[in-house]
Order: C-alpha cells, then structure tokens, then sequence
C-alpha cells in the first residue's frame, strides 16, 4: 500500500508571513485614513496554532508599531506583569478571549474612524438600513461589554454572529477571514458617514425588511459556521468572496 508523506512545515516561517500580511492589511487601512493619529489594534488568528499575532499602535502617527504573537488561551501566563502596562495587558487579553468566545473569527481590529467612532453618540444602535450591512455586519452595532481586565464577557451581543462592536473610543470590527475583516472596516465607515448624515437630517429612516434581514443573517451564520469547523481543524477558512 502505498502512503503519502507530507513536508513538515516550519513554524517559524509561517508566522513570518503572516507578518508580511499583517503589515500590508495595517498599511492599507492606514493609507484610507482609517486609523488617523489614535491607538489601533489588527489581530490575526493563527490557525492550528492555537495563537494569534497582535499589531498594537498607542496614540500618535509617529508611535512605534509593535507586533507579538500570543496564546488564545492564557494569554498571559508568560509575560513578566511587572513589567508591561495594565493597558496593554489589558489589550491582549481583550483579543484573546474574543477568539475564544467566537471560533469563527478570523480577524479583529480595534480602531477610531471618523464617522463610525461617532456612532457612540446616538441614543440607539446603529440598526441595519444597507444591504451589505446586513449580510457582512449582521446586527446592529452595540456597545460591548467587558471586564474590567479588558477581557470580554460571554452574551448575546458577542455571540450573535455580528461583526460589528462599539467600544468606549472607538470600533471592533471582526470577520471569519483577515480580508473580509479588513473589507469591513471600511463597510462600516460608509454605513456611518451615510446614516449619521441621513438622521441628521430628522426624517424617517426605512430599515432593511424582517425577511431580507432573516436571509442574509442565515447566510452570514453560515459562512460563520463553515470558518469555526474549518479553524477547528487548524485550517484557513476559504471559499469567501469579500463582498
């Protein structure tokens, strides 16, 4: 009988390229201006590795950019706490137990855009008014909640399969891949600009119908679901289109 023999790959090089990739997705949402002169975050899972790679930028254009990956689970088991800010930490373990709340999400990124970053000053949720809101986003945007170490907390805003959060400066944005995540930062930044615009205005404001919203909700979950069985077996997810 005849087996197949396989080619051990080197961890340290795969990580090296998603290196170059995380560096190529932050400087193409730096170049938008979507992260301006604020902190920002851009974490990648890491998949069959049971990590992730966290880009941190504190505040400032010219702030030095930090790359470093660590464990989904105890995060920070390793790392000398005397030494390292409750910020950051707190950062870390934010990430960290995202991808352990959500399986499906491939990608995270914690930023302050213009218009989004401005949703926090509405009296409600941003509700679902666009089409590819609803299929890419899939829930209104609310407010998530955290521990005071920063991690996450399990509940229904998290675990409704949205990928769309406001935090206390800012928005997280999340995706079953690196690129669709990407491609949802700046979907959520014309949804804003258009909608804030729009009820700037005080006139009514068609929603999206129940039953559009109920298929591309199912649609999304599904794309969702198809990520978490892939990433458990310590794949990529593929097959997704951006949009």
């Amino acid at each position: 009988m005849k087996t197949k023999t396989y080619k051990k790959t080197n961890p340290k090089l795969k990580t090296n390229s998603d290196i170059v990739e995380l560096n190529h997705l932050w400087h193409r949402l730096d170049s938008k201006g979507l992260f301006q002169k604020h902190k920002a975050d851009l974490s990648f899972r890491l998949p069959g590795k049971g990590s992730f790679l966290l880009m941190h930028r504190g505040e400032g254009k010219q702030t030095k950019v930090e790359t470093t990956e660590y464990f989904i689970e105890n995060p920070t088991s390793f790392l000398k706490l005397n030494s390292i800010p409750e910020e950051t930490l707190a950062i870390i373990r934010f990430h960290a137990s995202f991808y352990s709340l959500r399986p499906d999400v491939g990608a995270i990124v914690c930023f302050q855009p213009v218009w989004s970053s401005l949703l926090k000053t509405l009296d409600h949720p941003l509700p679902l008014v666009f089409d590819e809101q609803c299929r890419q986003l899939g829930a209104p945007v609310e407010i998530l909640p955290k521990r005071i170490d920063g991690s996450m907390e399990a509940g229904s805003i998290v675990q409704s399969g949205a990928n769309a959060f406001l935090q206390e400066n800012g928005v997280v944005i999340t995706s079953v891949t690196r690129d669709k995540a990407i491609y949802n930062c700046e979907l959520i930044e014309k949804c804003s600009k258009a909608y804030l615009l729009a009820h700037s205005t005080g006139s009514p404001i068609r929603r999206i119908p129940w039953w559009v919203r109920l298929i591309a909700k199912s649609r999304l979950k599904k794309d969702e679901k198809k990520a978490s069985a892939a990433y458990l077996r310590g794949e990529t997810p593929t097959g997704f289109k951006a949009y």
